[in-house]
């Protein structure tokens, strides 16, 4: 009788933990449906982000003309998610001559032409952005099932209510760029390599294959970010559990099976991904044996390989995959200009991505994020080093992007925000679950904390590109600009309504932006010139006006210092300055029509 009953309540209490789990679940479940239709709703009032045409550009090309030379400097994962909206609803490559696309990049101009096809501009605006948002749910459902794995159900689903709400992650799911495909499929892939490197079977491996080769599709940042994690996962294993582990013997020949199941799988994927193309090398990245390149960019023994294979021209898998790993190499060593703090500066600063992250995160995410640290020693002392995988790899992503010299914005390290949501996940759950007399201390703090995040949360819904937390002061144009961090030319239709509400008939723009102009109902407009006052309306944006940077050009960042004596009439958005100047004030300016 007694067994009986130890066998009846066991089976209740297990059914209560299944009921509970399902709860959990569903709460994270609805949080993720909740961030899907906020992303939803701002997509009729955010203008078209800076990189969007090309993106479209080169996805529409991969669709309808089977080739991928455009743009190769990104894999093609999300130049799929994001063509394959556009390309059911029957768009197609444009004929456009390289002359036609005047001052654009001729990239940007057939992305233009595609969005603009058809007097469709607004579908096709949403449906390039509708491509990317189930990385958002890939996202949520990464972060849920790692935090309740090793937290809880409750942690997963915190870890959600955290990442969901969270600006910067709305932000990149809402425009058709490439960053909420890589945050997603990267997280993916740490998970699935933390669970492997604990069970070590087929099964495990199978995924963490799968995993690391969409990873590798969605961006290049994958081949620096992979290794990095799965080192100081490896690392953090060795150290947290060599006592316990001493006299195992490590089944190294099930090891090296597993590890090529999944390379090879990872190979297919990346393979498959580039349509499974094999070309020259010469083709492939448009070069001759006349026009053998430098490669002074490279190491010296692989610029040796470089010419070698240009040289004797192979045939070889994925050559776009080959071009875009050269581009990208080639563009880190160019040093492009950096802005931070008020300051630009060539290369960047090694600090630049832990002060992006310091101040576009909520700050209760990064509180409850960084109380998760006082549960490592209970984990180290039990020997959970899974546990502490989500902070070791955050660490790993941070460490490895100090060196970079391309300071393009926080979506780079997008990733790591997905962590900081898991941890966070563990922060919530540490305070929920304190005893005795800081229990009720500690329930209202976790009280208080998501109650921020919420508030945070609604306060940047009207534009989460320009969102900040309360670390980065008034005025965060003095922080960061660059990159989508603050100004992605997300205002360009608030702009529109405000010139015609003041029934602006002429104005100069100085304007960040890659839309298609005359298509953006603005009335006549001329082009603001560097170190040229002028007089009645001019606009400009907070990057021009910080970094010198507008439509397709780039100038000195006090390229426009005259407007500093100035007062703007409104600011349109969080991200564009209107100024009037009356005659006599500046020097007059030829207007031109749009």
């Amino acid at each position: 009788m007694k067994s009986a009953r130890l066998s009846s309540q066991f089976l209740r209490m297990e059914t209560n933990i299944h009921y509970s789990r399902r709860a959990y679940i569903a709460v994270a479940g609805l949080l993720t449906l909740v961030g899907v239709v906020r992303v939803l709703i701002g997509y009729s009032h955010t203008a078209q982000a800076f990189d969007e045409p090309y993106h479209v550009a080169a996805a529409i090309e991969l669709l309808d003309k089977h080739t991928y030379s455009l743009d190769p400097l990104h894999p093609p994962l999300q130049r799929i998610a994001i063509g394959l909206p556009l390309y059911f609803a029957g768009e197609r490559f444009p004929t456009l001559a390289q002359s036609d696309s005047s001052n654009e990049p001729y990239l940007c101009a057939v992305g233009n032409a595609v969005l603009n096809h058809g007097a469709h501009y607004s579908r096709n605006l949403v449906l390039a952005r509708l491509g990317v948002l189930p990385f958002l749910l890939l996202g949520c459902a990464v972060v849920f099932f790692w935090a309740d794995r090793e937290y809880g159900g409750a942690a997963g689903a915190a870890a959600v209510a955290l990442f969901s709400t969270a600006p910067i992650v709305l932000e990149f799911s809402g425009i058709a760029y490439t960053d909420i495909v890589a945050a997603a499929t990267q997280a993916a892939a740490f998970w699935a390599f933390s669970i492997w490197l604990e069970r070590k079977t087929t099964r495990a491996a199978t995924w963490m294959g799968i995993a690391t080769g969409f990873a590798l599709l969605a961006k290049f940042t994958s081949f620096v970010y992979l290794p990095a994690a799965a080192l100081s996962m490896m690392a953090l294993k060795w150290v947290v559990t060599r006592s316990r582990h001493a006299q195992q013997t490590p089944a190294y020949k099930q090891t090296v099976k597993q590890i090529f199941i999944a390379g090879a799988i990872v190979i297919a994927l990346v393979w498959a991904g580039y349509g499974f193309a094999i070309a020259h090398v010469r083709e492939s990245m448009q070069l001759s044996a006349d026009s053998l390149p430098s490669f002074q960019h490279f190491p010296a023994p692989l610029g040796r390989i470089g010419r070698d294979l240009i040289v004797s021209d192979p045939m070889l898998p994925a050559p776009a995959l080959i071009r875009g790993v050269a581009l990208a190499a080639v563009m880190e060593k160019s040093e492009p200009q950096g802005y931070l703090l008020g300051h630009t500066k060539p290369g960047g600063w090694w600090y630049f991505f832990l002060v992006g992250v310091a101040v576009k995160s909520p700050i209760p995410l990064l509180v409850l994020a960084a109380l998760s640290s006082f549960s490592f020693r209970r984990w180290w002392r039990e020997g959970n080093w899974t546990a502490m995988a989500p902070a070791a790899c955050a660490v790993a992503v941070l460490l490895v992007t100090m060196p970079v010299k391309i300071n393009y914005g926080m979506r780079h390290v997008l990733v790591v925000f997905a962590l900081l949501a898991i941890l966070a996940g563990s922060g919530a759950s540490y305070l929920w679950h304190l005893t005795g007399r800081n229990k009720v201390w500690g329930r209202a703090a976790l009280a208080v904390l998501l109650l921020w995040q919420c508030l945070s949360t609604v306060r940047a819904s009207g534009d989460y590109i320009a969102y900040f937390n309360e670390l980065a002061g008034k005025d965060p144009s003095r922080v960061l600009v660059a990159g989508c961090d603050l100004d992605c030319g997300q205002d360009l239709f608030a702009l529109s309504r405000e010139l015609h509400q003041r029934h602006v008939s002429q104005a100069t723009l100085a304007l960040w932006t890659s839309a298609d102009m005359s298509k953006m109902d603005m009335p006549q407009f001329e082009i603001a010139q560097p170190f040229h006052p002028v007089t009645g309306w001019f606009a400009i944006s907070l990057r021009a006006l910080r970094f010198g940077d507008l439509f397709h050009t780039t100038y000195p960042p006090d390229a426009f210092s005259w407007l500093s004596q100035y007062q703007p009439v409104a600011q349109v958005g969080k991200t564009i300055l209107l100024y009037y100047i009356p005659m006599g004030e500046g020097s007059p300016q030829k207007t031109m029509g749009n």
